[in-house]
């Protein structure tokens, strides 16, 4: 991994992003989610860009954020890496023929820690942390399966950020107990169940 120097664009962006997670009531620790983000790129072999972006795209989505508002704080490019981003994530068939693959890291680095995060939850909370999810476990545990076959095609076995995803998901499939996170999420979802 190169060395990077952090600028004071960088620690700005972590800053804003840290502030927008913890507006939107983050169950994680807001700066530890974010600069993990960032981590996962920059071991990638990253740019500060992309790193910056990971971690504006992890904080921002499900929040009132304007694009003018992003590209105000983190630049032009790195904004339009994040708006690429964030509607790749919202939509992953987009990332099968995305031909920037910036987006294709920034995506996986949010999603190896969506999946770290539910990890995390699971553990501590049992098979009931997928509950607070609205859709159900195994629909969930499909699309990271999804997502990493996805990221095996895309990112090949050059990057980090591919094994972290299959041991992260594999360990999830392991921890998870279905059948009990099923029942769980019917009980809190009894309208869409």
């Amino acid at each position: 991994m190169a060395d990077i120097e952090v600028s004071k664009r960088f620690f700005a962006a972590a800053h804003w992003a840290t502030a927008l997670h913890a507006a939107h009531g983050a169950r994680a620790p807001s700066v530890a989610q974010v600069l993990g983000v960032a981590s996962l790129v920059l071991g990638d072999g990253g740019t500060k860009r992309e790193a910056i972006a990971g971690m504006v795209v992890d904080a921002a989505r499900g929040t009132e954020v304007t694009p003018r508002e992003v590209r105000h704080r983190v630049g032009k490019k790195t904004a339009r890496l994040v708006e690429v981003s964030m509607d790749a994530l919202a939509d992953p068939e987009r990332l099968e023929a995305e031909p920037d693959l910036s987006v294709v890291r920034v995506c996986a680095a949010v999603t190896v820690r969506d999946v770290q995060d539910l990890l995390r939850d699971v553990r501590r909370h049992g098979s009931v942390a997928f509950a607070r999810h609205d859709d159900p476990p195994d629909r969930i545990l499909e699309r990271y399966r999804a997502l990493l076959a996805l990221f095996r095609r895309r990112l090949g076995r050059v990057s980090a950020l591919t094994p972290e995803l299959r041991a992260a998901v594999a360990e999830l499939e392991r921890d998870s107990e279905l059948e009990t996170a099923i029942a769980a999420w019917r009980v809190s979802h009894v309208d869409a169940a």
